[in-house]
Protein backbone atom coordinates (compact mmCIF):
# COMPACT_ATOMS: atom_id res chain seq x y z
CA UNK A 1 0.00 0.00 0.00
CA UNK A 2 3.04 2.32 0.58
CA UNK A 3 1.89 5.50 1.99
CA UNK A 4 -1.72 5.45 2.37
CA UNK A 5 -2.75 9.03 0.94
CA UNK A 6 -6.33 10.05 2.43
CA UNK A 7 -7.69 7.06 3.88
CA UNK A 8 -10.96 6.42 3.69
CA UNK A 9 -12.31 5.18 7.26
CA UNK A 10 -15.01 3.04 7.74
CA UNK A 11 -15.91 0.68 7.13
CA UNK A 12 -18.06 -2.41 4.07
CA UNK A 13 -20.49 -3.37 -1.61
CA UNK A 14 -21.82 -4.02 -5.43
CA UNK A 15 -22.86 -0.49 -6.09
CA UNK A 16 -26.38 -0.33 -8.20
CA UNK A 17 -28.20 2.88 -9.72
CA UNK A 18 -30.67 4.48 -7.54
CA UNK A 19 -33.80 3.44 -8.67
CA UNK A 20 -37.46 5.08 -8.29
CA UNK A 21 -39.32 3.41 -6.00
CA UNK A 22 -43.25 2.27 -5.99
CA UNK A 23 -44.99 1.51 -2.68
CA UNK A 24 -47.00 -1.48 -3.15
CA UNK A 25 -49.00 -1.72 -0.35
CA UNK A 26 -50.06 -5.55 -0.42
CA UNK A 27 -52.11 -6.22 2.82
CA UNK A 28 -52.76 -9.89 3.60
CA UNK A 29 -53.58 -9.53 7.07
CA UNK A 30 -57.10 -8.40 9.17
CA UNK A 31 -57.27 -5.55 10.31
CA UNK A 32 -56.50 -6.34 13.77
CA UNK A 33 -53.31 -6.71 12.89
CA UNK A 34 -52.75 -3.21 11.72
CA UNK A 35 -50.37 -2.58 15.17
CA UNK A 36 -48.95 -5.73 16.71
CA UNK A 37 -47.17 -6.51 19.93
CA UNK A 38 -43.51 -7.55 20.04
CA UNK A 39 -43.89 -10.13 22.02
CA UNK A 40 -46.54 -11.50 19.36
CA UNK A 41 -43.90 -12.09 16.56
CA UNK A 42 -41.56 -14.79 15.83
CA UNK A 43 -37.89 -13.97 15.40
CA UNK A 44 -35.59 -16.11 12.94
CA UNK A 45 -32.20 -13.82 14.60
CA UNK A 46 -30.02 -15.15 17.89
CA UNK A 47 -33.46 -15.47 20.11
CA UNK A 48 -34.99 -18.39 17.98
CA UNK A 49 -33.93 -21.33 15.54
CA UNK A 50 -35.55 -21.73 12.48
CA UNK A 51 -35.43 -25.29 13.34
CA UNK A 52 -36.91 -26.88 16.20
CA UNK A 53 -34.75 -28.73 18.68
CA UNK A 54 -34.61 -32.43 17.68
CA UNK A 55 -36.56 -32.13 13.92
CA UNK A 56 -34.92 -33.84 11.77
CA UNK A 57 -34.28 -32.42 8.14
CA UNK A 58 -34.23 -35.26 4.96
CA UNK A 59 -32.64 -34.11 1.93
CA UNK A 60 -33.63 -36.11 -0.80
CA UNK A 61 -32.25 -38.24 -2.60
CA UNK A 62 -31.14 -37.21 -6.17
CA UNK A 63 -32.41 -39.01 -9.45
CA UNK A 64 -29.87 -40.39 -11.84
CA UNK A 65 -29.87 -39.41 -15.04
CA UNK A 66 -28.38 -41.15 -18.19
CA UNK A 67 -26.48 -38.83 -19.94
CA UNK A 68 -25.30 -35.67 -19.02
CA UNK A 69 -25.07 -32.79 -21.30
CA UNK A 70 -21.70 -31.31 -22.03
CA UNK A 71 -20.79 -27.85 -20.54
CA UNK A 72 -19.33 -25.28 -22.96
CA UNK A 73 -15.91 -23.87 -21.62
CA UNK A 74 -16.87 -20.25 -20.91
CA UNK A 75 -15.83 -17.13 -22.37
CA UNK A 76 -13.98 -15.11 -19.63
CA UNK A 77 -15.42 -12.01 -19.24
CA UNK A 78 -13.99 -8.83 -21.07
CA UNK A 79 -14.36 -5.31 -20.11
CA UNK A 80 -17.94 -4.21 -20.13
CA UNK A 81 -20.13 -1.79 -18.76
CA UNK A 82 -23.30 -1.95 -18.01
CA UNK A 83 -26.19 1.09 -17.31
CA UNK A 84 -26.18 -0.05 -13.32
CA UNK A 85 -22.38 0.85 -13.43
CA UNK A 86 -23.23 4.71 -13.97
CA UNK A 87 -24.20 6.92 -11.25
CA UNK A 88 -24.96 10.49 -11.41
CA UNK A 89 -24.55 12.90 -8.42
CA UNK A 90 -26.43 14.82 -6.48
CA UNK A 91 -28.52 11.83 -5.69
CA UNK A 92 -30.95 10.69 -6.55
CA UNK A 93 -32.37 13.77 -8.51
CA UNK A 94 -30.25 16.09 -10.60
CA UNK A 95 -31.99 19.79 -10.64
CA UNK A 96 -31.03 22.86 -13.12
CA UNK A 97 -27.95 24.18 -12.07
CA UNK A 98 -26.39 21.27 -10.36
CA UNK A 99 -22.81 20.18 -11.11
CA UNK A 100 -22.82 16.64 -12.00
CA UNK A 101 -20.76 13.91 -11.23
CA UNK A 102 -20.24 10.78 -12.67
CA UNK A 103 -19.65 7.36 -11.12
CA UNK A 104 -18.27 4.69 -13.76
CA UNK A 105 -17.66 0.85 -11.87
CA UNK A 106 -16.99 -1.09 -15.14
CA UNK A 107 -15.97 -4.72 -15.37
CA UNK A 108 -12.76 -4.54 -15.78
CA UNK A 109 -10.74 -8.06 -15.88
CA UNK A 110 -7.15 -8.69 -14.16
CA UNK A 111 -5.47 -8.35 -17.73
CA UNK A 112 -6.14 -4.49 -17.76
CA UNK A 113 -4.61 -1.80 -15.47
CA UNK A 114 -7.96 0.19 -15.15
CA UNK A 115 -5.51 3.24 -15.39
CA UNK A 116 -5.38 2.32 -18.73
CA UNK A 117 -9.23 2.62 -19.31
CA UNK A 118 -10.32 5.82 -20.86
CA UNK A 119 -13.61 7.02 -19.78
CA UNK A 120 -15.62 9.17 -22.48
CA UNK A 121 -19.32 11.39 -21.40
CA UNK A 122 -21.48 12.46 -24.16
CA UNK A 123 -24.32 14.36 -23.21
CA UNK A 124 -27.09 14.69 -26.20
CA UNK A 125 -24.25 13.68 -29.11
CA UNK A 126 -21.92 16.77 -27.44
CA UNK A 127 -18.68 14.92 -25.38
CA UNK A 128 -18.70 16.79 -21.94
CA UNK A 129 -15.37 14.97 -20.31
CA UNK A 130 -13.21 12.43 -20.77
CA UNK A 131 -10.56 10.83 -18.73
CA UNK A 132 -9.37 7.45 -17.06
CA UNK A 133 -10.33 5.12 -14.82
CA UNK A 134 -8.73 5.62 -11.14
CA UNK A 135 -8.15 2.60 -9.54
CA UNK A 136 -9.86 0.38 -7.72
CA UNK A 137 -12.24 0.76 -4.39
CA UNK A 138 -12.14 -0.76 -1.47
CA UNK A 139 -14.10 -3.71 -2.51
CA UNK A 140 -11.70 -4.39 -5.39
CA UNK A 141 -13.91 -2.92 -8.32
CA UNK A 142 -12.67 -0.88 -10.81
CA UNK A 143 -13.94 2.80 -10.93
CA UNK A 144 -13.86 6.01 -12.37
CA UNK A 145 -14.90 9.29 -10.78
CA UNK A 146 -14.98 12.46 -13.21
CA UNK A 147 -16.01 15.19 -10.91
CA UNK A 148 -18.59 18.13 -11.41
CA UNK A 149 -17.98 17.87 -15.34
CA UNK A 150 -21.69 18.68 -16.51
CA UNK A 151 -23.27 21.93 -15.64
CA UNK A 152 -26.46 21.31 -15.77
CA UNK A 153 -27.80 25.12 -15.76
CA UNK A 154 -30.05 26.09 -17.92
CA UNK A 155 -30.98 22.48 -18.39
CA UNK A 156 -34.11 20.86 -18.23
CA UNK A 157 -35.98 17.97 -18.98
CA UNK A 158 -35.02 14.66 -20.32
CA UNK A 159 -31.17 14.08 -21.52
CA UNK A 160 -29.58 11.58 -23.42
CA UNK A 161 -26.28 10.16 -21.89
CA UNK A 162 -23.75 7.80 -23.37
CA UNK A 163 -20.44 6.83 -21.48
CA UNK A 164 -17.97 4.75 -23.33
CA UNK A 165 -14.94 3.11 -21.84
CA UNK A 166 -11.82 2.51 -24.59
CA UNK A 167 -13.50 4.70 -26.91
CA UNK A 168 -10.47 4.35 -29.92
CA UNK A 169 -10.42 0.40 -29.08
CA UNK A 170 -6.40 0.63 -27.66
CA UNK A 171 -7.06 -2.35 -25.62
CA UNK A 172 -7.32 -5.67 -27.34
CA UNK A 173 -6.42 -8.37 -24.81
CA UNK A 174 -9.04 -8.48 -22.17
CA UNK A 175 -11.31 -6.45 -24.72
CA UNK A 176 -12.35 -8.89 -26.76
CA UNK A 177 -15.68 -7.25 -27.56
CA UNK A 178 -15.86 -3.87 -28.31
CA UNK A 179 -19.60 -3.77 -28.03
CA UNK A 180 -20.77 -3.84 -24.70
CA UNK A 181 -18.38 -0.86 -23.62
CA UNK A 182 -20.70 1.83 -24.09
CA UNK A 183 -24.02 2.33 -22.69
CA UNK A 184 -26.84 4.98 -22.96
CA UNK A 185 -29.83 6.09 -21.05
CA UNK A 186 -31.62 9.43 -20.30
CA UNK A 187 -31.74 11.48 -17.19
CA UNK A 188 -33.99 14.04 -16.39
CA UNK A 189 -32.89 17.33 -15.08
CA UNK A 190 -35.72 18.75 -12.98
CA UNK A 191 -36.76 22.14 -12.70
CA UNK A 192 -34.71 24.39 -9.85
CA UNK A 193 -38.28 25.63 -8.66
CA UNK A 194 -38.59 22.29 -8.09
CA UNK A 195 -35.75 21.88 -5.29
CA UNK A 196 -36.88 20.81 -1.88
CA UNK A 197 -37.78 23.95 0.54
CA UNK A 198 -34.55 22.74 2.87
CA UNK A 199 -32.32 23.08 -0.27
CA UNK A 200 -33.60 26.41 -1.10
CA UNK A 201 -30.47 28.96 -1.22
CA UNK A 202 -28.85 26.45 0.91
CA UNK A 203 -25.18 27.28 1.72
CA UNK A 204 -22.15 26.05 3.89
CA UNK A 205 -21.23 27.97 7.25
CA UNK A 206 -18.58 27.73 9.37
CA UNK A 207 -18.01 27.76 13.31
CA UNK A 208 -14.62 27.60 14.89
CA UNK A 209 -13.74 26.48 18.35
CA UNK A 210 -9.66 25.37 19.68
CA UNK A 211 -9.25 22.83 17.55
CA UNK A 212 -11.60 22.25 14.77
CA UNK A 213 -13.31 24.41 11.95
CA UNK A 214 -16.86 23.19 11.86
CA UNK A 215 -19.26 22.80 8.76
CA UNK A 216 -22.35 22.59 7.83
CA UNK A 217 -25.26 23.39 5.54
CA UNK A 218 -27.88 25.57 6.36
CA UNK A 219 -31.27 24.23 6.80
CA UNK A 220 -29.86 20.94 7.74
CA UNK A 221 -30.12 19.31 11.75
CA UNK A 222 -26.43 19.92 12.06
CA UNK A 223 -26.59 23.68 11.27
CA UNK A 224 -29.79 23.58 13.71
CA UNK A 225 -27.53 21.61 16.99
CA UNK A 226 -24.15 23.51 16.60
CA UNK A 227 -23.75 24.57 19.53
CA UNK A 228 -24.05 21.44 20.63
CA UNK A 229 -21.89 19.77 18.10
CA UNK A 230 -19.25 21.96 18.83
CA UNK A 231 -19.35 20.83 22.26
CA UNK A 232 -19.18 17.30 21.11
CA UNK A 233 -16.15 17.81 18.33
CA UNK A 234 -13.43 19.50 21.76
CA UNK A 235 -14.73 16.30 23.80
CA UNK A 236 -13.47 13.76 21.19
CA UNK A 237 -10.68 15.74 20.12
CA UNK A 238 -9.49 15.85 23.34
CA UNK A 239 -10.14 12.17 24.21
CA UNK A 240 -8.19 11.49 21.19
CA UNK A 241 -5.36 13.47 21.46
CA UNK A 242 -4.74 12.58 25.87
CA UNK A 243 -4.83 8.67 24.75
CA UNK A 244 -2.13 9.09 21.80
CA UNK A 245 0.04 11.51 23.76
CA UNK A 246 -0.13 13.29 20.32
CA UNK A 247 -1.15 17.49 20.00
CA UNK A 248 -3.27 18.75 17.18
CA UNK A 249 -0.80 20.77 15.37
CA UNK A 250 -3.33 22.15 12.75
CA UNK A 251 -6.86 23.18 13.00
CA UNK A 252 -9.13 20.71 11.73
CA UNK A 253 -11.79 21.00 9.38
CA UNK A 254 -15.07 18.89 9.93
CA UNK A 255 -18.32 18.42 8.03
CA UNK A 256 -21.53 17.24 9.01
CA UNK A 257 -23.47 16.29 6.26
CA UNK A 258 -27.31 15.38 6.41
CA UNK A 259 -27.11 12.04 4.72
CA UNK A 260 -25.72 8.24 5.78
CA UNK A 261 -22.51 7.30 3.88
CA UNK A 262 -21.10 4.00 5.39
CA UNK A 263 -20.71 3.40 9.01
CA UNK A 264 -21.32 7.28 9.96
CA UNK A 265 -18.01 8.88 8.68
CA UNK A 266 -14.80 8.93 6.93
CA UNK A 267 -11.31 10.85 7.04
CA UNK A 268 -9.28 12.17 4.79
CA UNK A 269 -7.07 15.43 5.48
CA UNK A 270 -10.58 16.00 7.25
CA UNK A 271 -13.48 14.88 8.90
CA UNK A 272 -17.09 13.65 7.30
CA UNK A 273 -19.28 13.17 9.91
CA UNK A 274 -23.19 11.78 8.90
CA UNK A 275 -25.52 13.88 11.47
CA UNK A 276 -29.48 13.40 10.74
CA UNK A 277 -32.55 13.15 12.72
CA UNK A 278 -33.24 9.68 11.16
CA UNK A 279 -29.70 8.12 11.40
CA UNK A 280 -30.40 4.88 10.55
CA UNK A 281 -26.93 3.61 11.11
CA UNK A 282 -26.91 4.21 14.67
CA UNK A 283 -26.57 7.18 16.82
CA UNK A 284 -22.97 6.88 18.93
CA UNK A 285 -21.82 9.90 17.65
CA UNK A 286 -18.96 10.74 20.24
CA UNK A 287 -17.45 7.48 19.21
CA UNK A 288 -17.57 8.41 15.62
CA UNK A 289 -15.76 11.92 15.84
CA UNK A 290 -13.61 10.32 18.27
CA UNK A 291 -12.75 7.66 15.70
CA UNK A 292 -11.96 9.86 12.92
CA UNK A 293 -9.70 11.87 15.47
CA UNK A 294 -7.33 9.36 15.78
CA UNK A 295 -7.41 8.46 12.17
CA UNK A 296 -6.09 12.58 11.54
CA UNK A 297 -3.65 12.63 14.79
CA UNK A 298 -2.29 9.39 14.17
CA UNK A 299 -1.01 9.91 10.94
CA UNK A 300 1.47 12.81 12.68
CA UNK A 301 3.44 9.96 14.10
CA UNK A 302 3.14 6.74 11.69
CA UNK A 303 1.81 8.11 8.32
CA UNK A 304 2.60 4.78 6.13
CA UNK A 305 0.30 2.73 8.93
CA UNK A 306 -1.31 -0.15 8.10
CA UNK A 307 -5.36 -0.41 7.81
CA UNK A 308 -5.92 -3.37 10.42
CA UNK A 309 -3.67 -1.63 13.24
CA UNK A 310 -5.35 1.87 12.26
CA UNK A 311 -8.81 0.89 12.34
CA UNK A 312 -7.68 -1.21 15.69
CA UNK A 313 -6.15 1.19 17.43
CA UNK A 314 -9.05 4.43 16.40
CA UNK A 315 -11.68 1.33 18.54
CA UNK A 316 -9.11 1.46 21.08
CA UNK A 317 -8.67 4.57 21.85
CA UNK A 318 -12.89 5.40 21.73
CA UNK A 319 -13.52 3.03 23.96
CA UNK A 320 -15.93 0.52 21.84
CA UNK A 321 -16.87 0.72 18.23
CA UNK A 322 -20.86 2.24 18.02
CA UNK A 323 -20.70 2.59 22.02
CA UNK A 324 -18.62 2.43 25.16
CA UNK A 325 -17.89 -1.38 25.40
CA UNK A 326 -15.53 -3.88 26.83
CA UNK A 327 -13.50 -4.66 23.43
CA UNK A 328 -12.12 -7.96 25.29
CA UNK A 329 -15.32 -8.61 26.10
CA UNK A 330 -16.88 -8.50 22.88
CA UNK A 331 -14.02 -10.53 21.32
CA UNK A 332 -14.41 -13.82 23.54
CA UNK A 333 -18.03 -13.49 22.50
CA UNK A 334 -16.98 -13.56 18.70
CA UNK A 335 -14.88 -16.45 20.12
CA UNK A 336 -18.00 -17.93 21.09
CA UNK A 337 -20.28 -17.28 18.25
CA UNK A 338 -17.72 -19.12 16.37
CA UNK A 339 -17.16 -15.90 13.97
CA UNK A 340 -13.68 -14.94 14.26
CA UNK A 341 -11.40 -14.56 11.86
CA UNK A 342 -7.94 -15.58 12.04
CA UNK A 343 -5.40 -12.60 11.87
CA UNK A 344 -2.99 -13.73 9.27
CA UNK A 345 -6.83 -13.73 6.61
CA UNK A 346 -8.28 -10.61 8.37
CA UNK A 347 -5.12 -8.26 8.10
CA UNK A 348 -4.34 -9.02 4.15
CA UNK A 349 -7.83 -8.57 3.55
CA UNK A 350 -9.27 -5.99 6.07
CA UNK A 351 -12.05 -3.91 4.66
CA UNK A 352 -13.64 -7.37 2.88
CA UNK A 353 -13.65 -9.26 6.40
CA UNK A 354 -17.21 -8.55 7.91
CA UNK A 355 -17.26 -5.38 9.37
CA UNK A 356 -17.60 -5.23 12.88
CA UNK A 357 -15.36 -8.63 13.41
CA UNK A 358 -12.23 -6.80 11.85
CA UNK A 359 -12.82 -3.70 13.80
CA UNK A 360 -13.40 -5.64 17.47
CA UNK A 361 -10.73 -8.32 16.60
CA UNK A 362 -7.86 -5.52 15.54
CA UNK A 363 -9.29 -3.49 19.07
CA UNK A 364 -8.63 -6.01 21.51
CA UNK A 365 -4.80 -7.68 19.55
CA UNK A 366 -4.31 -3.42 20.53
CA UNK A 367 -5.31 -3.65 23.76
CA UNK A 368 -3.78 -6.75 24.61
CA UNK A 369 -0.19 -5.58 23.24
CA UNK A 370 -0.73 -2.56 24.91
CA UNK A 371 -1.48 -4.37 28.18
CA UNK A 372 1.61 -6.74 27.55
CA UNK A 373 4.75 -4.26 26.94
CA UNK A 374 3.14 -0.94 27.15
CA UNK A 375 1.65 2.08 25.05
CA UNK A 376 5.27 3.24 24.21
CA UNK A 377 6.22 -0.31 22.73
CA UNK A 378 3.33 -0.41 20.70
CA UNK A 379 3.94 2.68 19.60
CA UNK A 380 7.03 2.54 17.92
CA UNK A 381 5.86 -1.18 16.59
CA UNK A 382 2.56 0.69 15.70
CA UNK A 383 5.14 3.56 13.60
CA UNK A 384 7.26 1.03 12.24
CA UNK A 385 4.96 -1.64 10.29
CA UNK A 386 4.09 -0.71 6.92
CA UNK A 387 3.13 -2.87 3.86
CA UNK A 388 6.73 -1.89 2.31
CA UNK A 389 8.15 -4.43 4.84
CA UNK A 390 6.94 -7.68 3.39
CA UNK A 391 5.14 -9.55 0.18
CA UNK A 392 1.87 -9.51 2.35
CA UNK A 393 0.70 -7.35 5.29
CA UNK A 394 0.58 -10.28 7.80
CA UNK A 395 3.77 -11.05 6.55
CA UNK A 396 4.98 -7.09 7.76
CA UNK A 397 3.23 -7.81 10.90
CA UNK A 398 4.77 -11.03 11.59
CA UNK A 399 8.35 -9.68 10.37
CA UNK A 400 7.80 -6.40 13.10
CA UNK A 401 6.41 -8.81 15.62
CA UNK A 402 9.03 -10.69 16.05
CA UNK A 403 11.75 -7.61 16.09
CA UNK A 404 9.77 -5.87 18.52
CA UNK A 405 7.88 -8.29 21.10
CA UNK A 406 10.18 -11.41 19.87
CA UNK A 407 7.00 -13.56 19.05
CA UNK A 408 5.24 -14.44 15.33
CA UNK A 409 2.63 -13.59 14.71
CA UNK A 410 1.29 -17.30 15.22
CA UNK A 411 2.76 -17.67 18.93
CA UNK A 412 1.36 -13.90 19.66
CA UNK A 413 -1.89 -14.84 18.22
CA UNK A 414 -2.23 -18.11 20.20
CA UNK A 415 -1.57 -16.21 23.19
CA UNK A 416 -3.60 -13.56 23.17
CA UNK A 417 -6.15 -15.72 22.41
CA UNK A 418 -5.45 -17.88 25.61
CA UNK A 419 -5.41 -14.40 27.66
CA UNK A 420 -9.04 -13.96 25.92
CA UNK A 421 -10.34 -17.80 26.88
CA UNK A 422 -9.72 -16.67 30.47
CA UNK A 423 -11.64 -13.34 30.37
CA UNK A 424 -14.94 -13.12 32.41
CA UNK A 425 -17.82 -12.27 29.94
CA UNK A 426 -21.23 -11.31 31.33
CA UNK A 427 -24.52 -13.44 30.01
CA UNK A 428 -25.99 -10.75 27.50
CA UNK A 429 -22.11 -10.42 25.76
CA UNK A 430 -22.90 -12.97 23.35
CA UNK A 431 -26.69 -12.10 22.41
CA UNK A 432 -25.73 -8.40 22.27
CA UNK A 433 -22.99 -8.84 19.71
CA UNK A 434 -25.32 -11.07 17.80
CA UNK A 435 -27.93 -8.54 17.46
CA UNK A 436 -25.21 -5.98 16.82
CA UNK A 437 -23.75 -7.80 13.74
CA UNK A 438 -27.07 -8.77 12.25
CA UNK A 439 -28.20 -4.98 12.65
CA UNK A 440 -25.31 -3.34 10.44
CA UNK A 441 -25.41 -6.72 8.13
CA UNK A 442 -29.13 -5.85 7.76
CA UNK A 443 -28.70 -2.43 7.34
CA UNK A 444 -25.92 -2.89 4.53
CA UNK A 445 -28.65 -4.99 3.01
CA UNK A 446 -30.63 -2.14 3.10
CA UNK A 447 -28.32 0.32 1.46
CA UNK A 448 -27.35 -2.20 -1.64
CA UNK A 449 -31.19 -2.37 -2.14
CA UNK A 450 -32.81 1.54 -1.65
CA UNK A 451 -29.61 3.45 -0.76
CA UNK A 452 -26.79 2.21 -2.67
CA UNK A 453 -24.32 5.19 -2.94
CA UNK A 454 -24.58 5.03 0.55
CA UNK A 455 -22.23 1.81 0.47
CA UNK A 456 -18.72 2.24 2.73
CA UNK A 457 -16.89 -0.24 -0.36
CA UNK A 458 -17.96 1.60 -3.08
CA UNK A 459 -19.51 5.39 -2.13
CA UNK A 460 -17.90 7.95 -3.53
CA UNK A 461 -16.38 9.54 -0.67
CA UNK A 462 -15.19 13.14 -2.07
CA UNK A 463 -13.03 15.69 0.01
CA UNK A 464 -15.78 18.14 1.44
CA UNK A 465 -13.50 21.12 1.05
CA UNK A 466 -13.60 20.25 -2.87
CA UNK A 467 -17.05 19.98 -2.62
CA UNK A 468 -17.28 23.08 -0.71
CA UNK A 469 -15.48 25.08 -3.24
CA UNK A 470 -16.51 23.31 -6.65
CA UNK A 471 -19.16 21.31 -6.03
CA UNK A 472 -23.02 21.29 -4.39
CA UNK A 473 -23.79 21.05 -1.20
CA UNK A 474 -26.12 18.63 -2.14
CA UNK A 475 -23.46 15.98 -2.88
CA UNK A 476 -23.35 15.54 0.72
CA UNK A 477 -26.98 16.26 1.54
CA UNK A 478 -29.64 15.00 -1.02
CA UNK A 479 -30.36 11.06 -0.65
CA UNK A 480 -33.13 9.06 -1.28
CA UNK A 481 -36.74 9.85 0.63
CA UNK A 482 -39.29 8.06 -0.87
CA UNK A 483 -41.99 6.73 1.61
CA UNK A 484 -40.20 3.04 1.66
CA UNK A 485 -37.02 4.83 2.63
CA UNK A 486 -37.97 6.82 5.43
CA UNK A 487 -39.87 3.42 6.54
CA UNK A 488 -37.22 1.32 6.55
CA UNK A 489 -34.50 3.48 8.44
CA UNK A 490 -37.64 4.61 10.64
CA UNK A 491 -37.41 0.93 11.62
CA UNK A 492 -33.40 1.07 11.21
CA UNK A 493 -33.49 3.33 13.63
CA UNK A 494 -35.81 1.77 16.27
CA UNK A 495 -33.49 -0.98 15.97
CA UNK A 496 -30.32 1.23 17.37
CA UNK A 497 -32.88 2.44 20.35
CA UNK A 498 -33.69 -1.11 21.31
CA UNK A 499 -30.33 -2.01 21.33
CA UNK A 500 -28.99 0.70 23.56
CA UNK A 501 -31.41 -0.50 25.94
CA UNK A 502 -30.95 -3.77 25.80
CA UNK A 503 -34.15 -5.11 24.66
CA UNK A 504 -32.82 -7.68 21.97
CA UNK A 505 -36.17 -9.32 21.51
CA UNK A 506 -37.63 -6.02 20.64
CA UNK A 507 -34.62 -5.45 18.03
CA UNK A 508 -34.40 -8.73 16.57
CA UNK A 509 -38.32 -8.57 15.80
CA UNK A 510 -37.80 -4.92 14.12
CA UNK A 511 -34.86 -7.18 11.94
CA UNK A 512 -37.39 -9.66 11.25
CA UNK A 513 -39.62 -7.44 9.69
CA UNK A 514 -36.94 -5.19 7.99
CA UNK A 515 -35.88 -8.29 6.56
CA UNK A 516 -39.55 -9.44 4.82
CA UNK A 517 -39.76 -5.72 3.03
CA UNK A 518 -36.46 -6.43 1.69
CA UNK A 519 -37.07 -9.99 0.81
CA UNK A 520 -40.52 -8.68 -0.63
CA UNK A 521 -38.54 -6.42 -2.86
CA UNK A 522 -40.33 -3.31 -0.69
CA UNK A 523 -43.92 -4.99 -0.32
CA UNK A 524 -45.20 -3.93 2.57
CA UNK A 525 -47.19 -7.81 3.72
CA UNK A 526 -45.30 -8.01 7.31
CA UNK A 527 -47.78 -6.71 9.72
CA UNK A 528 -44.94 -4.61 11.61
CA UNK A 529 -43.94 -2.96 8.71
CA UNK A 530 -46.84 -1.95 7.61
CA UNK A 531 -47.75 -0.02 10.92
CA UNK A 532 -44.83 2.06 10.16
CA UNK A 533 -45.83 2.49 6.73
CA UNK A 534 -48.97 3.31 7.65
CA UNK A 535 -47.86 6.10 10.23
CA UNK A 536 -45.52 7.67 7.63
CA UNK A 537 -47.86 7.48 4.75
CA UNK A 538 -50.31 9.67 7.40
CA UNK A 539 -47.34 12.04 8.37
CA UNK A 540 -46.46 12.48 4.94
CA UNK A 541 -49.88 13.25 3.95
CA UNK A 542 -50.20 15.53 7.16
CA UNK A 543 -47.28 17.40 5.74
CA UNK A 544 -44.69 16.06 7.68
CA UNK A 545 -41.60 14.05 7.65
CA UNK A 546 -41.22 11.29 9.88
CA UNK A 547 -37.62 11.11 11.42
CA UNK A 548 -38.32 8.59 14.83
CA UNK A 549 -41.00 6.20 15.23
CA UNK A 550 -41.41 4.75 18.67
CA UNK A 551 -44.43 2.37 18.30
CA UNK A 552 -46.16 0.67 21.02
CA UNK A 553 -49.36 -1.66 20.29
CA UNK A 554 -52.01 1.01 19.54
CA UNK A 555 -50.11 3.69 20.38
CA UNK A 556 -46.91 5.67 18.96
CA UNK A 557 -44.64 8.82 19.73
CA UNK A 558 -43.08 10.28 16.24
CA UNK A 559 -40.69 12.75 15.62
CA UNK A 560 -41.28 14.73 12.57
CA UNK A 561 -40.15 18.24 10.78
CA UNK A 562 -42.07 20.26 8.73
CA UNK A 563 -41.00 21.00 5.28
CA UNK A 564 -40.51 24.95 5.81
CA UNK A 565 -39.15 24.21 9.43
CA UNK A 566 -36.41 21.43 10.71
CA UNK A 567 -37.11 21.62 14.00
CA UNK A 568 -38.08 18.25 15.81
CA UNK A 569 -42.00 18.07 16.94
CA UNK A 570 -43.63 15.40 19.05
CA UNK A 571 -46.74 13.78 17.95
CA UNK A 572 -48.68 11.64 19.76
CA UNK A 573 -50.48 9.04 17.78
CA UNK A 574 -53.91 6.15 18.60
CA UNK A 575 -54.83 3.74 16.50
CA UNK A 576 -58.22 3.67 15.60
CA UNK A 577 -59.65 0.68 13.33
CA UNK A 578 -57.04 1.32 10.47
CA UNK A 579 -56.19 4.58 10.78
CA UNK A 580 -53.64 6.39 13.09
CA UNK A 581 -54.96 9.48 14.56
CA UNK A 582 -52.45 12.39 15.72
CA UNK A 583 -53.78 12.97 19.92
CA UNK A 584 -51.16 16.18 21.00
CA UNK A 585 -47.86 17.83 20.04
Amino acid sequence: MGKIIRQVVLIVFVLVTVAGCTITDSRTYGGQETAVSFADLPTKGPLASTTPAGTQTNTPTPTATATIAPTATPIPPDLSLEVSDVNLYPIPNIYSGDLVTFQVLPYVPDTITPENVTVHIIVNDTTIASSVLSGRNLAGQATGILQWVWDTTGVVGTQQVTVILDNDDHLQIGDENPDNNTVSFPITILDQTDLPDQEQNATWIAAETSCCLVHAVTGTAAYRDLPDLLLTVEAAAQQASDALGATINRKYDIYFIDRVIGQGGYASSSIVISYLDRQYNGRGLRQVLTHEMVHLLDRQFAPQRIIFFAEGLAVWVTGGHYKPENVNERAVALLQMGEYLPLAQLINDFYLAQHETGYLEAASFIDYLVQRNGWQLFKAFYMDVTADDAPTLAEAVDVNLQIYYGQTLAAMEQEWLTYLNEQPVMETAVLDLQTTVRYYDVMRDYQLAYDPTAHFLTAWLPYPDDVQELGNPADLTRHPQTELNITLETMLLSVDTALRDGDYERANVLLDSVERVLEQNGRFVDPLAVSYHDIVLKMIKTGFTPQQITLNGETAVVLVTSTRNNNLIKLNLLLRGQEWIILSS
